[in-house]
């Protein structure tokens, strides 16, 4: 009790900062404001379970952080020191919430709400507004990153509908399991003159094969519509419009002359595929997820090639993956080799009569930040932003091939570990390497730039009294990314464990 009376009292002195209220009164995310006030009255209220943690970085030698100790963190990153507190109601309930806030002392306005949520349950489906975490693709909790939606950046705010767990129908006597999910969501204003709308709808088919394997495809569809860019101006948004964005359909006479003859928006998805068995001692699974863009990189590409019964390598372009996990041993209890290749994008030609174009995946001519949330990109961290021309931040480098191994395991009792090691040949993207062709100008990309980067973590649970403790070092050398290297302690005390009374 003395601990929650205490932290109502610090809870009613941040509200009194000024600083930390215009911040928030400023955010143009108001569906985020009033899920986080209701959850901050809601957790400190109740007895509900609460956590607190501390995460400093020691740089070594570099001013940011390397690569793990910086990407897949919902775009939580500090070079010093960043407190967040994390509170869930009891995830079995019909009617719960989530929130977690980051608080960075020495810089309090660039403080965030990483998560905050409210969600409500009827049978098997799921209502769901805020921002939260999200895993739709089938990657492995040690992935280097979904190719479609990942953990890199601050969660989009938005309102979903889902069917979050598979169910069983029955098709000519046959059962299959599906479920599936849609979304309407907001991006931030960023370079953009008024904010665009994400539109998401995804759906996956589960076979079992026997008792002991199964089979699943899924596909998710994701596009850019509506606000208004600098050069294109206002982006039609109306109610008929949205319908031309959930079946992928032309522009209408109010659309960009670019729109009514493809579609409006921009378009992104993936194939998503994973074949898992179990055995008594092991589980095995491979994955792979097939990046598009449009028609072409999504099947018309694949039919082409069929129909001149000639499927080459180059049309798999996409993420590959193995994960191990070991049933017997603890010291590694899971093992995974990825291999990714973006470098195709259904050939290196512009659009024309006769071809259908690069892909070029994640980037967009008038949505020209891409497939990215303030700053960071949405899906695989590999994929990097940048600025390599005048048109502003984009992802400029979306053509890569990459190997990516992951570790993790048991060293004691309360002592876990993990490792992840990445390295990479980053191509550029076909459009940059045409414009610096043409100017003359020499493109760094021209010839493949290497990249490696690791990270080791050590993970102490129970330190002292519901105290665990997160020893990591990462490291990044090559020639895309600084080289560095960093020490991170992370110090995280959970409040679920006490009792009422203390």
């Amino acid at each position: 009790m003395k601990i929650q009376n205490g932290l109502k009292k610090h809870l009613k002195k941040l509200f009194k900062i000024n600083i930390f209220y215009n911040y928030l009164s400023k955010s143009s995310n108001k569906i985020i404001i009033w899920v986080f006030l209701f959850l901050a009255q809601q957790t400190f209220a109740s007895n509900y379970p609460l956590s607190i943690k501390t995460t400093s970085n020691i740089m070594l030698n570099g001013g940011s952080n390397p690569f793990w100790h910086r990407v897949n963190k919902l775009g939580a990153f500090s070079s010093n020191q960043l407190f967040s507190f994390t509170s869930y109601s009891n995830q079995t309930s019909s009617i719960g919430y989530g929130i977690s806030s980051v608080i960075y002392p020495s810089k309090i306005k660039d403080s965030f709400l990483q998560i905050g949520f409210l969600y409500k349950r009827v049978n098997d489906y799921e209502l769901k507004i805020g921002r939260w975490k999200q895993k739709i693709s089938s990657e492995s909790l040690l992935s280097s990153g979904s190719l479609i939606r990942g953990n890199n950046s601050i969660p989009i705010p938005q309102i979903s509908l889902m069917m979050n767990e598979y169910r069983k129908y029955k098709i000519f006597n046959n059962e299959i399991w599906i479920k599936g999910g849609f979304t309407h969501g907001w991006f931030s204003k960023g370079e953009y003159i008024k904010a665009p709308y994400l539109h998401e709808k995804y759906l996956y088919i589960k076979k079992y094969i026997n008792d002991k394997s199964e089979f699943n495809i899924g596909l998710v569809h994701e596009a850019i519509w509506g606000g208004a860019t600098s050069i294109h101006g206002l982006q039609p948004a109306t109610f008929q419009d949205y319908f031309r964005v959930i079946f992928a359909r032309p522009a209408s006479s109010s659309g960009f002359i670019g729109e009514q003859a493809n579609v409006l928006g921009n378009h992104l998805g993936i194939w998503d595929l994973s074949y898992s068995k179990k055995k008594i001692k092991r589980e095995i699974k491979f994955y792979y997820q097939h990046p598009f863009e449009d028609k072409s990189g999504a099947f018309q590409y694949f039919f082409d090639e069929l129909k001149k019964r000639s499927i080459t390598r180059k049309s798999f372009d996409g993420l590959f993956g193995i994960e191990i996990k070991n049933n017997i041993s603890s010291l590694i209890t899971l093992f995974l080799y990825e291999y990714i290749n973006t470098t195709h994008q259904s050939g290196s030609n512009p659009q024309s009569e006769t071809s259908y174009g690069w892909d070029g995946y994640y980037n967009h001519y008038i949505y020209l930040s891409g497939w990215s949330y303030k700053g960071d990109i949405l899906s695989n961290p590999l994929f990097t932003e940048g600025r390599l021309t005048a048109e502003g931040d984009y992802i400029s480098n979306n053509r890569i091939k990459a190997h990516h191994i992951g570790l993790s395991g048991v060293l004691s009792k309360n002592i876990k570990h993990k490792l992840l090691l990445t390295y990479s040949k980053n191509y550029g993207t076909y459009w940059d390497q045409v414009v610096f062709l043409n100017s003359q100008k020499h493109y760094k990309y021209t010839s493949a730039l290497e990249q490696f980067s690791g990270l080791i973590e050590l993970n102490i649970e129970n330190v002292i009294n519901n105290t665990n403790l997160t020893i990591s070092f990462a490291i990044d050398n090559g020639e895309v990314l600084i080289n560095n290297k960093s020490f991170q302690l992370s110090i995280n005390y959970d409040f679920n464990n006490l009792s009422y009374s203390q």
